[in-house]
């Protein structure tokens, strides 16, 4: 059942030791599709849009930024839109440009995938009139000043008109535009507060950044929670599933189950290295399984030491406030 809640307390963030080679090395590069390292860096200046019909009323509104994509989904009907994920504010003239060219109508909702600032950077813009939905984590972040190890400054606190008006701890449905949406938080994966958005009719799911795409590595604060949340959508999906990725083309349910069993197999790898005493940098030198080496894009190759030192430090040391 959809479990919703409004009321919030101020988030107990323990902070944990953090080496910088942890910080530099692996956060900055699990985040490398995630973010441009720092908020404020992207450069949408000449930045494209592109409109991307799925099925139904449910549609793709695709940023291109240089070697970026900012994804957005994008719910349509005659009340007007529910988006899912905004990129940074900078972005907003650009996306309200496109809506506006696609049929000028209010926002109604905004949903909210995580935390970080590439995918909430709508809230303030939108939030006097449309409804912005998260997981109770990201009102807690957004509300608080956020400093992750892969930013060398201060995130937040944002202003009150962006936090999140409607949260959830396990899941809720939304029911709009002749849709039902469902909305779920399957555990810690890439941040401590994903959501995975089912558009139940059109058979369309949006990830958020648990999840690139064939050839490429979503990595997260809790490696082993970000394989059972794929793994939870690959059960939930079938072979006509669309899914949105992060940062990345469209996906199916196939090349998804494909990366859960990569991380399965890392995952497993890492653990038998630790249980011999090998150390992080040893692991990182293994890169992936022999099975797995030519599932990443090539460009994506030298990155492969970065899923097993992840792996290793969200095994031995966790720390979400990333």
């Amino acid at each position: 059942m959809p479990s919703c809640c409004c009321n919030f307390a101020r988030p107990v963030v323990a902070r944990k030791p953090f080496r910088v080679f942890l910080a530099t090395f692996a956060l900055l590069g699990a985040c490398r599709h995630s973010f441009a390292w720092q908020v404020g860096r992207l450069d949408y200046s000449t930045a494209a849009t592109q409109w991307k019909p799925l099925r139904a009323n449910v549609a793709l509104l695709q940023i291109r930024r240089g070697q970026g994509i900012d994804n957005i989904g994008v719910l349509s009907g005659p009340e007007g839109y529910l988006l899912v994920d905004h990129p940074e504010a900078a972005s907003h003239a650009l996306v309200q440009k496109a809506l506006d060219d696609f049929g000028r109508r209010p926002v109604r909702f905004l949903v909210n995938t995580h935390w970080h600032y590439d995918h909430v950077g709508g809230n303030e813009f939108y939030a006097p009139d449309a409804v912005v939905v998260a997981h109770e984590n990201v009102r807690k972040r957004l509300m608080t000043k956020q400093r992750p190890a892969w930013s060398d400054v201060d995130i937040g606190p944002y202003p009150e008109a962006a936090w999140p008006r409607i949260t959830f701890r396990d899941s809720v449905t939304l029911h709009f535009a002749g849709e039902d949406v469902d909305i779920v938080h399957y555990g810690n994966a890439h941040t401590d507060g994903d959501s995975i958005v089912y558009f139940n009719r059109a058979n369309v799911v949006q990830t958020g950044d648990v999840f690139h795409g064939k050839g490429r590595l979503s990595l997260g604060v809790d490696m082993e929670g970000l394989a059972r949340t794929l793994a939870a959508v690959v059960d939930r999906t079938n072979n006509d599933t669309i899914i949105i990725t992060g940062h990345g083309e469209l996906s199916n349910r196939n090349e998804m189950a494909e990366y859960v069993e990569l991380l399965k197999d890392a995952i497993a790898r890492v653990k038998e290295g630790i249980a011999e005493g090998k150390t992080d940098r040893e692991i990182q030198a293994w890169g992936l399984p022999a099975k797995w080496r030519q599932w990443l894009a090539p460009e994506e190759a030298p990155d492969a030491p970065r899923l097993n030192h992840m792996i290793y430090r969200t095994l031995k040391d966790q720390d979400l406030d990333q």
